[in-house]
């Protein structure tokens, strides 16, 4: 099912995952094959992916129940941010920020998938992030302190999360000043840098809640 893309390998195992191993090998798996490649550092940045905007999938589990797709603008170490395909309109929304540690496979998409995009709207993504700025979480965090809206998830809950503006940043923490569901401002939350797994900007659902929060202030 899945198609690895990060080095040549033999044929007939096209579409395998790409499994980052704990060593700082990963290999792909189709049956018995498997083709260990030791240099997962290089390969963990997607240079041809960011290169060529090529949309991918990234799957977390077992760390976390999560997979995420989108367009990759930049991996190290410490981050992956990319830009997030929303599957229920089928187009290119908003930006994410995870922790790439937790990123066990990835696959680009397929032709099949790709002929699925209903709005071919990446390009109103690109460029507008100071990539060179953001190395870390917390170097992330400062260049979104004037983002009127911001999603963050924590270690302790995959299932919920805080939406709110940034209010005070230190490199231990961030508090943010909430907003509900029923984009009411209800009060602060103090957040530890090193427990945050997600951080959600620019998409549609954020801006919702602000559209709604204004007509909520016009009233």
């Amino acid at each position: 099912m899945y198609k690895f893309i990060a080095a040549e390998i033999p044929n007939g195992i096209s579409r395998a995952f790409v499994n980052f191993g704990q060593c700082g090998k990963f290999f792909v798996d189709k049956s018995a094959t498997k083709l260990y490649i030791k240099r997962c550092k290089a390969l963990r940045k997607m240079e041809n992916e960011i290169k060529n905007k090529i949309p991918i999938h990234v799957d977390l589990t077992p760390n976390r129940d999560e997979l995420y797709s989108g367009i990759c603008l930049k991996s190290n170490d410490e981050i992956f941010i990319f830009i997030c395909f929303n599957e229920e309109t089928k187009e290119f929304d908003g930006f994410a920020i995870i922790r790439n540690y937790e990123i066990e496979k990835y696959r680009e998409w397929d032709d099949e998938e790709l002929s699925e995009i209903k709005n071919k709207n990446s390009s109103d993504f690109m460029d507008k992030l100071p990539l060179d700025k953001m190395d870390n979480m917390f170097e992330c965090l400062s260049e979104l302190k004037n983002e009127k809206l911001i999603a963050i998830f924590n270690n302790s809950d995959d299932d919920s999360y805080f939406v709110g503006q940034i209010k005070n940043l230190s490199e231990i923490e961030v508090e943010l000043k909430l907003l509900n569901e029923d984009a009411e401002w209800i009060g602060d939350e103090k957040i530890k840098i090193d427990e945050i797994t997600y951080i959600g900007f620019d998409t549609s659902y954020e801006k919702e809640l602000l559209k709604k929060n204004a007509l909520q202030q016009d009233i």
